[in-house]
């Protein structure tokens, strides 16, 4: 067992960074991560496999899963079943930092939206 620092240093684009916990913490049967998304930023994707749960640390979220939006504000938590599009946009003022735990672990599972 370690604690490790949930810090998003990993630029994944210009205004979405992420901090990878799975490998770091040493778990296999999920997947976990810590996102900061900038303000006024947005991210649509869909996840083949996994449900995921998103927990909002700071800031506040507009969740759109299937057209059903969601306002997610801090230390309010949201599952989200695989196969649906998703899309966080960060609404609040400030960064949207948010994390993110998948099962079952499931590497590459996402479809980025273009």
């Amino acid at each position: 067992m370690k604690v490790v620092r949930a810090v998003p240093t990993e630029s994944l684009s210009e205004r979405l960074s992420v901090a990878r916990l799975s490998e770091a913490l040493g778990v296999q049967q999920m997947r976990a991560n810590v996102f900061t998304l900038a303000e006024g930023a947005m991210t649509r994707h869909m996840i083949r496999e996994q449900e995921e749960v998103y927990l909002v640390l700071d800031g506040t979220a507009m969740i759109d899963i299937d057209g059903e939006r969601l306002k997610v504000g801090e230390r309010e938590v949201l599952a989200v079943p695989a196969r649906v599009w998703r899309r966080v946009e960060n609404v609040g003022w400030g960064p949207l930092t948010f994390f993110v735990v998948g099962a079952p672990a499931v590497d590459d599972d996402a479809e980025i939206a273009g």
